[in-house]
């Protein structure tokens, strides 16, 4: 099993675009590539590995990454992968006591993200690597050719829903 380190990830925090070119993702953004990095916080649970941003440098605000590989239990033949993406967003707080001291952060609420892969104990190596090309590819907006020119746009449906609550029709 790889040894648990730090995670470096982009995202679209501004207007710069990202722009995606095989498993490589380049952020536009002139001052860096990647925009957060995910430290090691040990186990939530056991078996479940937990990674989290402390930039923001409030606890209840840390952006979390979560990932598990269990094995098959109680006859069943599946093995199940899940990964979580958690951004909680913080409530906007001023002073309001006499004293003029600010009120603890609190969790306003968070966008959360589930990835659960159910792999059969019989399936090949080139079925899992098939799926997963799959699935990442649902996450592209264009397909680039082994040279990473452009070669097809996708529908994007996943990103219209997510960002736009664009229903799939």
């Amino acid at each position: 099993m790889a040894a648990i380190a730090s995670m470096k990830t982009c995202c679209q925090l501004t207007s710069s675009s990202t722009v995606r070119l095989g498993t490589t993702v380049r952020s536009n953004d002139a001052a860096v590539g990647v925009n957060r990095t995910f430290d090691p916080d040990g186990f939530r649970l056991p078996g479940v590995s937990r990674w989290v941003d402390r930039s923001g440098g409030i606890s209840v605000g840390y952006p979390a990454i979560e990932l598990s590989v269990r094995r098959p239990v109680n006859g069943s033949k599946l093995y199940r992968v899940t990964a979580t993406v958690s951004l909680p967003t913080l409530e906007q707080t001023s002073p309001s006591t006499a004293s003029g001291i600010q009120p603890a952060p609190t969790k306003a609420y968070e966008c959360f993200a589930k990835l659960e892969f159910l792999l059969p104990e019989r399936s090949a190596l080139w079925e899992r690597q098939a799926l997963y090309d799959t699935v990442h590819s649902l996450f592209a907006v264009t397909i680039n050719a082994s040279d990473d020119a452009p070669t097809d746009a996708t529908g994007a449906v996943l990103k219209g829903a997510i960002e736009n609550f664009d229903p799939p029709y």
